[in-house]
């Protein structure tokens, strides 16, 4: 019955990581870990391609509504693209319950963050004309729908934090969208639905270039990960398109909490006991 956990798994992680800008990645590839008998970086290598077929379909989605920041994501996608290279090289130096620990601790820092910061992924009034200094720019995004975003922020500076995501995007798997979206929003005052949209769009780009290197390094389970898990994100990154119209954030970050803690403290009993 592995098929059906993964195209499930697939499907859930597919809607969850295009309502929140992520890939689903996070969530995807500690569950590998935890549940499938595959090395470290072969869950990353895997977790990575479904992310980048995930990242595809979902920016196709929000390209329809009109969504995408092209600018922003293009800029994002070519600051990460190098550690995103990186990443699979390096994690075939670490051993499995290093990374297992490594990876605890990551997602248990985030879920102390959103935690004790909801207003994370919480939309800010900005006045667009605010914001002045060095390498500042200013963006107007017209939706299909009609509606219209205008927001300044650094773009030098937005750009590069990408470079630290791209390679934890490939050493770990996970894309690093669910660290890039919020801060989009709390810092850069980016609107949450163009943030999501444009995060998403800069994932479909760097995470084939990270997937393309662990692809060529050996580090991919085509049958039956990739293809079951595969065909369940697709569906559900269209899924999560339409949904992130109607869910209002604070629900977004509280189940991001649950999920994120559960698996963090999973990670970190499996790399401590080797349980």
């Amino acid at each position: 019955m592995d098929w059906l956990w993964l195209l499930l798994l697939g499907f859930g992680t597919g809607v969850y990581g295009t309502l929140v800008g992520a890939g689903g990645g996070f969530i995807l590839a500690p569950v590998l870990l935890i549940f499938f008998d595959l090395e470290p970086k072969v869950i990353a290598g895997t977790a990575l391609s479904l992310v980048a077929i995930s990242s595809l379909s979902g920016a196709q989605a929000y390209r329809r509504m009109g969504l995408i920041d092209y600018r922003s994501g293009l800029l994002f996608a070519a600051a990460a693209m190098p550690g995103s290279v990186l990443g699979p090289f390096v994690v075939t130096q670490v051993a499995g319950d290093t990374f297992s620990i490594l990876f605890g601790i990551l997602l248990v820092g985030i879920t102390v963050q959103l935690a004790m910061k909801p207003a994370e992924y919480q939309e800010r009034p900005r006045n667009p004309d605010s914001n002045p200094g060095f390498a500042v720019r200013g963006r107007r995004i017209a939706t299909v729908a009609g509606e219209v975003f205008e927001y300044r922020f650094n773009e030098a500076l937005a750009t590069s934090i990408n470079i630290v995501l791209g390679f934890m995007s490939s050493f770990f798997g996970t894309g690093g969208g669910f660290i890039r979206t919020p801060l989009l929003i709390s810092i850069f005052g980016f609107p949450v639905r163009i943030a999501v949209a444009t995060s998403v769009f800069a994932l479909s780009i760097y995470t084939l270039a990270g997937a393309a290197t662990h692809a060529s390094l050996g580090h991919f389970d085509l049958y039956p990960t990739f293809v079951w898990a595969g065909i369940g994100l697709v569906a559900g990154s269209q899924v999560g398109a339409i949904v992130s119209t109607r869910v209002k954030n604070r629900w977004i970050v509280r189940l991001l909490v649950i999920v994120l803690f559960s698996l963090g403290i999973s990670m970190l009993v499996q790399g401590f006991v080797g349980v």
